[in-house]
């Protein structure tokens, strides 16, 4: 491909990019309820006339940890069509999201994956005059839902990418797929993806996330690395109730039994292998002040910098809720609701696109990798799925300001590294076919 003139490309359709990022921030969307946004991506990609498998064409039910369960769905689907989805689209989804789209070039060539992350956090965006998506008109509309990750600025990445790839297939050879996924939060959609086997035969897996720019300009990493390993994970503690007055030595308290178990769970963070993290995000339980608590459910994870240290510590609170509940003379169950490895990009493919991406004039400084302690993302099963055969993988960062950080409900980001985005993934894309020619 003529780079330069691609470039030129990309900055023509910048406001298109913006424009699409701030639709998919005004109507965000949490871990698989984004009907809205598949079937924006959906049409987007169809009118440029690229087939389009999606909902459950591209998710293994099997492996969809944490669905709402279709009466959820269903729930979600309505609202999805009240703010724009096509309800033929959303039908045909049968309850579930996200998108793949395939350009086939009809050349021999290496088989290239891109992910886009798509889903927002379980977060109530701030309403405050400095939040620029407030001030602006483009703050999300749906409650306790707000893309303070930057997954709706991947998702327009992702579509342009595509659009660009495809209208420019003819220069390009071998099988590019890209993937539109999911339930990245909480580390629940990516295996669902893989189940499917559209990673089978891929020999190079990328991805790319929105982090904060130390110097306040635009820049790239080959990869991030040092992304933690971790488990989601539900417990739900039942004892026995009780008038709290008159008779409180009849009952069991789960509420009580659950506050030992979370303070007897820190006691396992230190691991000398490396570092591990233990979160209880939500408590809940009892009926009321005056009664003994029958039960008490806890929604929690656990992260580590290596798969070792983070299985240490989640079975070591598992084993605490056992003995604490045995103590107490109350029962638990757990479930599973996320998990995923350690993972690290390829350092030697790192180099290549760090040195390629140096090319782009709206980076001032590219890298190899960035070291970031204490991050997940499920893109790590996705790596280490195309490892497995062989192939290779990158996790790069693509470096913004940041108004606030990940996660937090003021979270917003300089939205003139969108089209940096995709300027990088055509030019690695580029790069890597050239290697193989």
């Amino acid at each position: 491909m003529d780079l330069l003139s691609v470039y030129k490309e990309v900055d023509a359709l910048e406001s298109e990019i913006i424009e699409t990022r701030r639709d998919f921030h005004r109507y965000a969307e949490s871990a698989w309820t984004e009907f809205r946004t598949t079937s924006k991506i959906v049409e987007f990609l169809t009118a440029q006339g690229m087939k389009v498998a999606y909902g459950r064409q591209v998710i293994n039910p099997e492996y969809a940890w944490a669905w709402p369960g279709v009466e959820a769905a269903k729930k979600q689907q309505q609202r999805a069509i009240e703010q724009g989805a096509s309800a033929e689209l959303v039908e045909n989804m049968q309850y579930y999201t996200g998108a793949v789209t395939v350009i086939e070039t009809g050349r021999p060539g290496p088989v290239i994956a891109l992910r886009f992350d798509i889903d927002c956090n379980d977060v109530e965006e701030s309403k405050e005059d400095f939040h620029r998506p407030y001030k602006e008109g483009f703050c999300s509309v749906n409650a306790n839902m707000t893309h303070a990750c930057g997954h709706d600025g991947h998702s327009a990445v992702g579509m342009f990418t595509a659009a660009l790839l495809n209208k420019h297939k003819d220069e390009l050879c071998g099988t590019i797929k890209l993937l539109f996924q999911p339930a990245e939060e909480g580390d629940r959609g990516a295996v669902a993806m893989i189940k499917t086997g559209i990673l089978d035969d891929v020999d190079v897996v990328l991805s790319s996330h929105i982090f904060n720019s130390p110097n306040g300009e635009y820049g790239l990493a080959g990869t991030q690395t040092c992304l933690y390993a971790t488990t989601k994970f539900d417990i739900n503690i039942t004892g026995k109730s009780a008038h709290a007055g008159f008779a409180p030595q009849t009952g069991n308290n789960a509420i009580n039994a659950a506050c030992v178990a979370v303070a007897g769970m820190q006691s396992f963070l230190q691991d000398g292998r490396g570092s591990g993290r233990l979160n209880i995000g939500t408590i809940s339980g009892g009926s009321g002040r005056n009664v003994i608590a029958e039960s008490c459910h806890l929604r929690a994870e656990t992260r580590g910098s290596t798969t070792e240290v983070e299985q240490r510590l989640y079975k070591a609170a598992i084993d605490i809720v056992d003995g604490v509940c045995k103590a107490f003379g109350c029962s638990y169950t757990t479930e599973i609701k996320g998990i995923c490895p350690t993972g690290n990009g390829d350092l030697d493919l790192a180099e290549k696109i760090a040195k390629a991406a140096a090319k782009i004039p709206d980076f001032k400084y590219t890298q190899t990798e960035l070291a970031q302690t204490g991050g997940t993302d499920d893109f790590s099963c996705m790596m280490d799925a195309v490892r497995e055969h062989g192939g290779k993988a990158c996790y790069m960062a693509l470096m913004t300001p940041l108004k606030a950080g990940h996660h937090n409900r003021s979270f917003d980001y300089d939205e003139g590294a969108l089209k940096a985005g995709v300027k990088a993934f055509i030019t690695v894309v580029d790069m890597l076919q050239k290697e193989y020619k």
